[in-house]
């Protein structure tokens, strides 16, 4: 099955069958690399998201009736299917996004589809679960229809951590993906459809975050919306949903911190923090964009910034060589230029080491650079980037370091270097954030993933994700 290029037409999905919507706006989709157009995406209207929500909501009903095993059967079948997909979903986000080769099968492919899996490994037991408090039994229920809107970054992955749990639930679901993005969802779509979701489950609308999201978010028959994104497009999901007191889940920015702690880590931080930063062009709400070091340890540390940056390639995605490639947009491309202007006349901040890409004239190419900033209040420390670039803290003591990680309104992750599990804890425990990692140790992820603070609240991922998704009912029985 080929991805869809061209225009595309009949892009709103409904009662499992493509359908054109009713107006005639056309959403642009460029190919990251070279800035040229591969798509045009027909916008809905919405009259389209209400068509959608009507549809949702009929089919919910009958299937929240289906057994959870056949609902979470469905789910696995369907990642089966999106497997067998995989060539051309590769291909779909490496031009969507600008993933590179080496990394588009496991951090764009494998993390999409483990998602799924790990959907369907714990959504029965989560779903089935009875809680006895006194006479009362405590079961789960379907929240309902559900909203979902999520971002262009990590196209296939992010569609799995809403979608998957909310049909294992039992909901039903309107989906918007991110116009800069769209193409990777129909090939999702069929999938669950050949996998045997019923019609009317999952539907899926085209177009901006300002119209097709802003319906969503504030549409009356929406139980509940999930959204993934921005904090400023969040707090607009979050006050729409609110005029109908509509449940909402919000993943959000970051400003992760990567903690130095043991003096004999410096270089393995310096290098897994990297990776972390330039991996997928620094478009990710999880990477880790500071590094707080011991300031007696920064030069040691800028050293092996030069070193690690010289083994960097940016280059076209489909290249095997490329290890950091395009951003996904060029409006992204001209964000990131302005964050990295503003850091070049900010006082307190030098750059350490940057890529050249004055030779990359096509396509939305941004430099790899570090700097080190000793202003905490400095932009480059305050804001998400999204793009790859690395700001360097230097830190008095553990005290001073701590006091860093949580100077900014982000609360997402982080990672604390060092062996001593009682310092891992003790600092972990005082950092406001959704989750830490100690050292490099490898990401869970059937772990609970969100944020506090700026960066959101609710949860997804494995059972806590599933939960999201779900009502508690209390049963009071007699006699």
């Amino acid at each position: 099955m080929a991805s869809p290029r061209g225009t595309v037409d009949d892009s709103l999905w409904l009662d499992n069958a493509r359908v054109v919507p009713s107006g005639s706006t056309y959403v642009p989709v460029d190919d990251s690399a070279t800035g040229e157009e591969i798509a045009r995406v027909r916008s809905a209207t919405s009259e389209d998201v209400d068509r959608a929500f009507d549809s949702a909501a009929r089919a919910q009903r009958r299937w929240a009736g289906v057994s959870p095993a056949d609902r979470v059967a469905v789910v696995g079948k369907a990642a089966d299917i999106l497997e067998g997909m995989a060539d051309d979903l590769a291909v779909t986000m490496q031009a969507e996004v600008g993933t590179v080769a080496s990394q588009v099968r496991g951090a764009q492919v494998g993390l999409g589809l483990a998602a799924m899996r790990l959907t369907a490994a714990s959504a029965f037991a989560t779903i089935t679960e009875r809680e006895r408090i006194g006479g009362s039994e405590v079961v789960r229920e379907p929240a309902g229809v559900v909203g979902a809107i999520t971002p262009w970054n990590y196209p296939l992955f992010q569609v799995a951590l809403k979608v998957a749990p909310a049909i294992a639930a039992g909901c039903g679901v309107v989906l918007k993906p991110a116009e800069v993005a769209p193409l990777t969802t129909f090939l999702v779509a069929e999938a669950f459809a050949e996998a045997g979701l019923p019609a009317g489950v999952l539907n899926v609308v085209c177009g901006s975050g300002a119209s097709v999201g802003s319906a969503i978010a504030g549409h009356p028959r929406a139980d509940f919306v999930s959204f993934t994104g921005s904090v400023a497009a969040g707090r607009e999901v979050a006050m729409a949903a609110a005029r109908w007191g509509t449940r909402t889940s919000l993943e959000l920015g970051g400003k992760s911190a990567a903690i130095v702690l043991d003096e004999d880590k410096v270089r393995a931080a310096v290098r897994h923090t990297i990776a972390s930063c330039f991996g997928n062009a620094g478009q990710t709400c999880a990477a880790l964009s500071r590094l707080i070091v011991p300031r007696h340890l920064l030069e040691e540390a800028e050293d092996e910034v030069r070193a690690v940056l010289e083994q960097v390639v940016v280059g076209d995605p489909f290249d095997a060589a490329s290890t950091v490639g395009p951003l996904a947009s060029r409006e992204q491309r001209n964000r990131v230029a302005e964050h990295l202007r503003v850091a070049g006349e900010t006082a307190g901040v030098r750059t350490v080491a940057a890529k050249d890409v004055s030779h990359l004239t096509r396509g939305w190419y941004a430099a790899p650079t570090v700097v080190v900033a000793d202003d905490p209040g400095a932009p480059i420390v305050q804001e998400e980037v999204f793009g790859p670039v690395l700001a360097i803290q230097p830190a008095d003591d553990e005290a001073h370091a701590v006091e860093l990680a949580e100077g900014t309104r982000f609360g997402l992750i982080a990672r604390v270097w060092t062996d001593d599990d009682a310092r891992f804890e003790r600092v972990a425990r005082r950092l406001r954030v959704g989750g830490v990692i100690q050292s490099d140790a490898p990401t869970a992820w059937d772990a609970p993933f969100g944020g506090v603070k700026d960066s959101g609240y609710g949860r997804e991922r494995g059972a806590y994700g599933v939960e999201e998704y779900l009502v508690p009912k209390s049963l009071q029985r007699g006699g």
